[in-house]
């Protein structure tokens, strides 16, 4: 895996140079999208929302353990507070470093929570000059936008648009900030809106994250009006908001539903219609059947924190299944086991039906999925303290500081961390480390590399011995 920042100088300067709820109608409202390829490097361009790295790391999660042949490079390029504006304003690092140095073979984008100008939607925000720094700011995103999306379509970048994430104004939540800024949503949608034209005359993929949260968060408020998928703040979306965006981008990809299919006729002893799998070794027995399979991919996994948002969106019942189908057995019941071990009971009726095996627990492929999917949010986590990292580099660059020159970096570095001392704002360990230790960086990145093997790893086929056997 490449690296992630170019730290050391010489480098730095040659970078320079079916069940669906009713509020989500249909498949058209997700968008479309391309679905990644073998071999892609993907950068997430955005700001905190994708600097948080939840909704990414699920899609990342989804494709390494569905499609672990792929070798996709996933690169999070999320900076809190970012603007598309000040990206493209920043070409020596923003551009040239942070995002253009992947050499990314496709790039999503979703910025425009902080292009609206928040401090223009507060209480006591009203009258004509208001709404002239409104629209300005509306002009400069579709000005600062078409910029973006023309320097990655020439670096050579395929691009996915995403219509803006949410601003939660109408939930009743109590511990939601109280003032909320009236108008900011209606802002957000003209954001959305210009998304989706500019998908079109750019020829790009297009997720309509904004229009599939606000239906969830509709539906879902007009039975509790405490209800966000959002949170206190009204712009940053937990893990249930980022399963459902992560879902939304899946859709909009046409991600296949099933796992793999696994099935086999047990009088003949032979598999009959697989799929993603393959069965070999099958040996009928009067009481049953045994044979061994390969699948080709694992369930996906939700953490438990993401757990609520099943019952939300049917992230399940649309990307998630991996029937098991047994014919040709005796009427009876019937015991499971995989590699030895008992996972479910069922009649000969059920099996012949076909039986989802994606969230047995119980299953050797569970636990392996269950297994990747820590890995990942420990990578995830790695992720973020290398973004920590970009977020100082990107904020010197911005001061025009020379990131050449250490002693130059060193000197900036501590009097913004004094400053942020003075008014007694918490400073982040991985930034003060970086000041402290030069090396920072790259122990940064080994760490990361490590996760990056492990997770690659973890997601790797394994072959399992079935077994089908009649209760007696």
């Amino acid at each position: 895996m490449k690296q992630l920042f170019l730290f050391q100088v010489g480098v730095w300067l040659l970078a320079l140079f079916t069940f669906r709820p009713a509020a989500i109608a249909g498949d058209g409202d997700f968008g479309s999208a391309e679905p990644f390829k073998a071999g892609d490097t993907v950068c997430f361009i955005g700001d905190s929302i994708t600097r948080g790295g939840n909704y990414l790391s699920y899609i990342q999660l989804f494709y390494t353990t569905r499609f672990p042949e792929r070798k996709i490079q996933f690169w999070n390029c999320g900076v809190g507070g970012d603007t598309s504006g000040n990206i493209v304003s920043n070409e020596t690092f923003r551009l040239n470093v942070d995002i253009l140095s992947h050499r990314p073979t496709a790039a999503v984008i979703m910025l425009g929570m902080n292009d609206i100008g928040h401090r223009d939607y507060g209480p006591d925000q009203s009258g004509p000059e208001v709404e002239k720094r409104r629209q300005h700011s509306l002009d400069m995103y579709e000005q600062n936008m078409r910029k973006l999306i023309s320097v990655l379509q020439q670096s050579g970048a395929r691009l996915i648009l995403i219509t803006p994430s949410i601003y939660d104004e109408t939930t009743k939540l109590e511990k939601a900030k109280p003032n909320a800024g009236v108008g900011r949503s209606a802002a957000l949608a003209v954001c959305a809106e210009k998304v989706r034209q500019w998908s079109s005359e750019y020829h790009t993929g297009l997720v309509n994250f904004q229009e599939v949260m606000n239906a969830v968060t509709s539906r879902e408020q007009a039975k509790d009006p405490a209800f966000t998928i959002v949170g206190p703040d009204r712009v940053h979306p937990g893990a249930v908001g980022h399963l459902i965006m992560a879902y939304t981008f899946l859709k909009a990809q046409g991600m296949p539903r099933e796992v793999a299919r696994v099935a086999v006729d047990a009088r003949n002893a032979v598999a009959a219609g697989a799929a993603n799998c393959e069965i070999t070794g099958v040996k009928a027995m009067a009481a049953g059947v045994e044979f061994d399979c390969l699948e080709k991919a694992l369930p996906f996994v939700p953490t438990q924190e993401t757990q609520p948002a099943l019952a939300l969106v049917p992230f399940e019942q649309d990307l998630s299944q991996e029937p098991l189908s047994i014919t040709g057995l005796e009427l009876g019941r019937y015991e499971l086991q995989i590699d030895g071990q008992i996972v479910g009971e069922y009649t000969a009726a059920e099996l012949q039906n076909g039986v989802n095996l994606a969230q047995n627990e119980k299953t050797p492929q569970h636990r392996q999925a269950a297994t990747a999917a820590k890995i990942n949010y420990d990578r995830t986590q790695a992720v973020g303290h290398l973004r920590v990292v970009a977020e100082q580099y990107y904020t010197l660059s911005r001061q025009k500081v020379d990131l050449a020159d250490r002693a130059a970096v060193e000197k900036a570095l501590a009097e913004r961390f004094a400053e942020v001392k003075a008014v007694s704002k918490p400073l982040d360990p991985i930034a003060e480390q970086l000041l402290s230790d030069p090396e920072t960086p790259a122990k940064l990145e080994a760490k990361l590399q490590a996760l990056s093997d492990a997770f690659e790893k973890a997601c790797q086929p394994q072959k399992h011995r079935f077994a089908v056997r009649k209760k007696s």
